[in-house]
């Protein structure tokens, strides 16, 4: 197998959600996200059964557009590395066969060469009736298949020049972070931030972690991310910077389109982003707006009547574009499809999902040049010469899955930005 050239990504740097991207990590949907049934869809986190090979053909435009624009490395092909490392590999499944109760499998799985037992790690271990435990048989899988892991944002997060290994709040996601840390560990050398190996009841997830600035973190607190997960960050930054601020929304913790802060809220540019008007402009909504201030180990708490106020009192200038245009039946409609949740490849230069006309229409009247995927896969069009864009990827199927363009997307190297 050969070994993945990482260039500058050996070091993780990621100060903001708009600088330039360099690097990102990815996961095409594979045959993990065909294998649940309508009695097992929620317990995989889901809303409906997903069509892998129309979820494939519409990835494979979102993967060829970041793949024109920087470099992107797959989940499949990092682990499948990591795991060429035979310690690395044995500690690896430990870790995952302690936390799953599956310690039977363990001379069973070590001794898979290391591009097979990726693809087991992430599609899941079928079940073989002449040599697992009968209760395995109805789900067809000894180990499970990790339906959600094209969502690479949640299990992980490059935060300025460590990496966060996300304490998952369903445990049908904890080897995704444990897939995560290893690659992270193993590939990048990187500084690992874990907070559930010091606060065991914290839970945090990457669609929740939005880096503001250099000294400013922005985190939903909701259905993922829990009191205890905002506690840990703020002992953590209070430990170790002079000076940090973390400004925490709460969410609702009904309809799973709210899940996480980046489906109501995400940067566009320096001076635009995208929003579920009525939980983030809404004055006074019933949801909480409080900003963490860190001072040199003192830590002081302000509440704001919206989130957009906080975004003010902090020094940024943000033009809001609201997700589904002017009309609050849109707004919910669109919000519902990840109207809301794009990914910044650069200032004002943007990726998200076409099916979201009234949304696509709004960025179009502020300024975004609308540009299909397709075009510039074709090479009909060359992203580096337009100034301010958003590209649409057609899609049906990938949304089903409940996120959409951020969710699927986890940068580790961007440009720094002058924000003065």
């Amino acid at each position: 197998m050969q070994l993945l050239n990482f260039d500058f990504m050996n070091k993780i740097e990621v100060n903001s959600e708009i600088g330039r991207l360099n690097g990102v990590i990815l996961h095409t949907p594979g045959t993990e996200i065909e294998q649940m049934t309508p009695s097992t869809i929620e317990h995989a986190l889901y809303s409906d059964i997903l069509n892998l090979n129309i979820a494939q053909q519409e990835y494979f435009y979102f993967q060829k557009v970041l793949s024109k624009w920087c470099k992107t490395y797959e989940v499949t092909d990092l682990l499948a590395q990591v795991l060429q490392n035979d310690k690395a590999k044995l500690d690896l499944l430990k870790k995952i066969l302690d936390r799953e109760n599956k310690q039977f499998l363990y001379l069973e799985l070590a001794e898979q060469n290391a591009e097979d037992l990726s693809h087991f790690l992430i599609e899941g271990y079928p079940y073989n009736e002449e040599i697992h435990p009968a209760i395995y048989k109805e789900m067809r899988f000894v180990l499970e298949p990790l339906y959600n892991l094209f969502f690479t944002r949640d299990a992980s997060s490059s935060i300025y020049n460590q990496v966060m290994i996300h304490s998952m709040r369903t445990t049908v996601r904890d080897r995704e972070s444990f897939i995560m840390e290893a690659i992270f560990k193993n590939i990048f050398n990187s500084e690992i931030i874990n907070p559930k190996l010091i606060s065991p009841e914290a839970t945090t997830e990457g669609g929740d972690c939005l880096i503001a600035k250099d000294d400013i973190l922005f985190i939903g607190n909701g259905l993922r991310t829990n009191n205890k997960g905002i506690e840990f960050l703020t002992s953590w930054y209070a430990a170790r910077k002079p000076k940090q601020k973390i400004l925490v929304q709460q969410l609702p913790q009904t309809r799973e389109s709210f899940i996480h802060l980046d489906m109501v809220f995400n940067f566009l540019d320096k001076n635009k982003c995208i929003v579920y008007e009525p939980l983030i402009c809404k004055t006074n909504s019933g949801f909480n707006t409080t900003l963490i201030d860190i001072d040199h180990g003192n830590i002081s708490y302000k509440e704001f009547p919206c989130f957009m106020d906080a975004t003010k009192h902090l020094g940024f200038d943000l033009e809001p574009i609201a997700c589904g245009g002017d009309d609050l039946w849109n707004q919910e409609r669109e919000q519902w499809h990840s109207g809301a949740n794009f990914f910044c490849m650069g200032e004002g230069k943007i990726i998200g999902y076409g099916r979201n006309t009234h949304t696509i229409d709004n960025l179009n009247r502020h300024g975004f040049e609308v540009i299909k995927a397709e075009d510039v896969v074709s090479g009909k069009i060359d992203l580096n010469y337009i100034d301010k864009f958003v590209v649409t990827i057609q899609a049906s199927e990938l949304p089903r899955g409940c996120g959409g363009a951020r969710c699927m997307t986890m940068p580790v190297s961007r440009q720094k930005v002058e924000w003065k």
